[in-house]
C-alpha cells in the first residue's frame, strides 16, 4: 500500500510538472504575440503589375534606418540600393542583400488572421530564394524563386499556411540557396485574411 501510495504520489508530482510547462510555454507566447505590433493599414504596392490585392508592410520589410530589424545571418546584410516602389519615401535607399548560405527572418507583426501571401521587389544573379512564413510556431513553404539582374516584382507567393482567424504573430523568412546565390530584396509584404 506505501508503494502505491508513494507512485501515485509521483505521478502527480509529475503531472503538476508538464502542466506548470505548459502554462509557462503558454504565457511566453501571449508575451510574445504581445511584443508584436498589429499590422499597418492596407496598400496596393502592385497595382503597376496587375495585383490590386491589399496588403500590408512586414514589419521592418522596407529595411530603413529607425525600423525595427531582421534576424540576418550567413552574412545577410542591409545594403545602399532601393527597388522602385512608388509607395517609397524619396528619402528611402536600403535593401536587403542574400548571397549563399544567408538566411534572414522578418521581425514580427501581430495579424488579426493569416492567409499567408506574400511579395516584395527582387533582383538576383543566380542560385535561388527559399520564402518560409513563420506563424504560431509552425514554418510554412511558400515557394522557392530565381530572379534577373534587374528590380522585378516577386510572384504572389501563397504558404500552405492554416487561415488562422484570431490575432496570430507572422514573421517571413528568406534564404539564399545555391553556391552563386546572389539576391537583393526590398519592400516586402503580406497579405493578412482578415476573417469576418
Amino acid at each position: 500500500m506505501r508503494h502505491t501510495l508513494r507512485h501515485f504520489k509521483a505521478l502527480s508530482f509529475a503531472a503538476t510538472l508538464v502542466v506548470s510547462a505548459a502554462l509557462a510555454a503558454t504565457a511566453a507566447s501571449v508575451a510574445t504575440a504581445s511584443a508584436c505590433p498589429p499590422p499597418p493599414a492596407s496598400v496596393h504596392p502592385f497595382t503597376p503589375w496587375g495585383d490590386s490585392n491589399d496588403y500590408v508592410p512586414t514589419t521592418g520589410g522596407s529595411f530603413e534606418s529607425g525600423q525595427p530589424t531582421w534576424s540576418l545571418s550567413g552574412g545577410a546584410s542591409v545594403v545602399n540600393d532601393n527597388a522602385p516602389n512608388s509607395l517609397d519615401p524619396k528619402s528611402d535607399g536600403h535593401a536587403l542583400h542574400l548571397s549563399a548560405g544567408g538566411s534572414v527572418t522578418s521581425a514580427c507583426v501581430t495579424a488579426p488572421g493569416i492567409l499567408g501571401i506574400v511579395r516584395f521587389f527582387v533582383k538576383g544573379n543566380g542560385g535561388q530564394l527559399k520564402i518560409e512564413v513563420l506563424v504560431k510556431g509552425g514554418v510554412y513553404d511558400a515557394g522557392t524563386i530565381t530572379a534577373g539582374s534587374n528590380w522585378a516584382v516577386s510572384p504572389i507567393l501563397a504558404s500552405n499556411a492554416p487561415a488562422y482567424k484570431g490575432a496570430v504573430t507572422y514573421q517571413i523568412r528568406l534564404t539564399a540557396i545555391g553556391p552563386n546565390a546572389d539576391f537583393t530584396v526590398d519592400d516586402v509584404y503580406f497579405d493578412p485574411w482578415r476573417s469576418s
